[in-house]
């Protein structure tokens, strides 16, 4: 009953658009990551706009900028009166790779991910029934004229995953520009340029701006949904944060955010990605909780597609849990795909399993220590034409981190990702990649 109540009293607190840490005691608010029990997910608009405000748990809790306070309240007001919320994100990654394939010019890359999330509610401002607009504006790129993309999938390190997320934008693009209609509370519906994983494959993990880098634990390609672009998205939830939900999904296949939103082709091409998700959470001691859920997924052939990456239509399924006993959560995955290349072109295994151990807010800090293994098996023949008679080896290897809130504003996340076997590698058998990222959020 008390994670219930909690839970209500975090989602009459992000109605309200002021801080969980406002609206219950610090050592309470500590227990759990608030913004993993928002309805989608931690890389949503609305998570990534309630991490910006003063977070409890800071290494450094008193060292912030002086304004700080007065700020927060104008942004209070602007929601109170306007209906206008927003969060500005940098994030900065810094990876080195052992060793590379030849064709790399660099081991290491030095990559930014810069983002302005803003919310207009003009509808029934904290309603049932509330319309709102939803825009991201970003930046991804290189911080330096490094030219070795963030990625360090296929063709940086041979690897059958990748750190997609760090793509580079040719310039600053509009990624999400979508309304948001909700039904009864209960029902909402979103229209527009979006990200179909902020909605759909949950995980309180699975941000790569924070946590986990690797793909099969955050934007998890073996589900080949496409890049950021046109989609529909549907979620159903009767009960505010736990309790069952479904989403549903449709997705431009063809989408490229590199120049902004195209919705040019849609309709005339009509190749899309369908995702459909049922899952449940329920509460747990010291106010946390645990999840299950179910995705299923049929992805079309894309028009949008380079000649030697793979392209062919498929479906399949994951299925994914989280387990929460005290400030231990244990989390596995299966998923079975047998669409080749997906929206992204980076869609190249027909099975990846997941599984590993987080510790929440160790010695009080805010964050958590996290250890995830992963095994992909490629599809035979996965470059085709590219490398004819080539064929791809199972991969596995583990990833740890620690993120840690330094600042009631900022996070710090050192971590190693560890790769045995790369697919496309046959020459290294392990590769080791340390990494730290550091995040400033207002």
């Amino acid at each position: 009953m008390r994670c219930i109540c909690r839970a209500a009293l975090f989602a009459s607190a992000l109605i309200a658009g002021v801080s969980p840490a406002q609206a219950a005691d610090s050592e309470e608010t500590t227990r759990a990551d608030e913004a993993a029990l928002l309805a989608n997910g931690p890389t949503d608009i609305g998570a990534t706009i309630q991490q910006s405000v003063l977070q409890p748990g800071a290494i450094f809790p008193n060292f912030t900028w002086g304004l700080r306070e007065p700020y927060e309240a104008w942004k209070r007001r602007l929601w109170d009166e306007n209906g206008l919320r927003f969060a500005f994100n940098y994030s900065q990654l810094y990876q080195y790779a052992t060793d590379t394939l030849p064709i790399a010019p660099s081991k290491s890359s030095n990559s930014v991910w810069v983002a302005l999330d803003m919310i207009w509610a003009p509808i029934d401002r904290g309603g049932p029934n509330q319309g709102s607009l939803n825009v991201t504006l970003a930046y991804r790129g290189p911080i330096n004229s490094d030219p070795v993309a963030a990625v360090f999938g296929v063709p940086v390190v041979g690897s059958l995953w990748s750190a997609y997320e760090w793509g580079n934008w040719d310039g600053i693009v509009f990624e999400n520009i979508f309304w948001e209609q909700r039904v009864a509370g209960d029902f909402r519906v979103r229209f527009g340029n979006q990200a179909p994983g902020a909605i759909y494959n949950f995980s309180r993990f699975k941000d790569p701006r924070t946590s986990f880098t690797a793909s099969p634990f955050a934007f998890h390609e073996t589900i080949p949904y496409p890049a950021i672009g046109f989609g529909v998205a549907a979620r159903w939830q009767p009960a505010p944060l736990l309790g069952p939900y479904a989403v549903l999904t449709v997705n431009d296949m063809n989408a490229d955010p590199q120049n902004g939103p195209d919705w040019s082709k849609v309709l005339s091409e009509a190749q899309f990605f369908y995702g459909a998700e049922f899952g449940y959470r329920w509460p747990e001691a010291n106010g946390g909780f645990s999840h299950l859920h179910v995705d299923l997924f049929y992805a079309d052939e894309r028009a949008l597609n380079p000649a030697a990456l793979p392209n062919a239509a498929g479906g399949g399924f994951r299925v994914y849990g989280e387990k929460q006993i005290d400030q231990v959560v244990l989390f596995g995955g299966y998923t079975f795909n047998t669409a080749r290349g997906g929206g992204i072109g980076a869609t190249l295994a027909r099975n990846t399993v997941t599984g590993g151990i987080a510790y929440l807010n160790p010695k009080n800090i805010r964050g958590e220590v996290a250890l995830g293994l992963a095994w992909s098996q490629p599809f035979t023949n996965t470059l085709g034409s590219a490398v004819p008679g080539f064929t791809a080896r199972s991969q596995y290897g583990f990833e740890v981190y620690w993120r840690a809130q330094l600042t009631p504003n900022t996070s710090i996340t050192p971590g190693l990702q560890v790769i045995a076997n790369p697919s496309f590698n046959v020459s290294e058998n392990v590769i080791a990649i340390p990494s730290v990222k550091f995040r400033v959020s207002f």
